[in-house]
C-alpha cells in the first residue's frame, strides 16, 4: 500500500483543521482589519463609531457587522448617495438627531437609547458616517 494518499489527506486535514481556524482566529483579532481608510480628519469618529456604534450596527466603512440596528450603508443612502455639501449636512443632521435623541427603528426590535455619546464625541460620529455612508 502507498502511503501518498495518506500524506496528502494527512496534510489537507491539517490545512482545514489547523492553518484555516488559525488565519480566521488572528485576522479578527485586529481592530482595523476590514475598515476602510479614511481622510485624516474623519478617522477618530471611525474609531469613536467602531467603540460605540459598531457592535448593533453595519457601516462598511467602520468594518462593522452589528446584527442588531440597521445597516447604515443601506438606510441612509436609500435616496442615493448625498453628494452635496448639503446633502451631507442633512444626513449629518439625522445622525446626531438620532444620537441625540435615541431612534425607532419598525423594521428592528427594540430601540436605540439617546445619548450613548454626546458633544464633541457625537459631533465626530455623526460626521464620520454622514461622509461614508452607502460609499462601499
Amino acid at each position: 500500500m502507498k502511503k501518498k494518499p495518506f500524506v496528502i489527506f494527512g496534510l489537507m486535514l491539517l490545512l482545514l483543521a489547523v492553518v484555516i481556524p488559525a488565519w480566521a482566529f488572528w485576522s479578527n483579532a485586529d481592530p482595523s482589519q476590514g475598515r476602510e481608510e479614511v481622510p485624516a480628519n474623519l478617522e477618530n469618529g471611525q474609531s469613536l463609531f467602531v467603540d460605540n456604534c459598531g457592535s448593533c450596527h453595519k457601516l462598511y466603512a467602520a468594518g462593522t457587522y452589528g446584527d442588531f440596528g440597521p445597516d447604515l450603508d443601506q438606510k441612509l443612502s436609500a435616496a442615493g448617495t448625498p453628494t452635496t455639501p448639503e446633502g451631507i449636512d442633512g444626513v449629518k443632521a439625522q445622525v446626531l438627531s438620532a444620537i441625540e435623541q435615541g431612534a425607532d427603528d419598525p423594521t428592528v426590535s427594540g430601540r436605540m437609547p439617546a445619548g450613548i455619546v454626546a458633544g464633541v464625541e457625537a459631533e465626530e460620529i455623526a460626521e464620520f458616517v454622514a461622509a461614508t455612508a452607502g460609499r462601499g
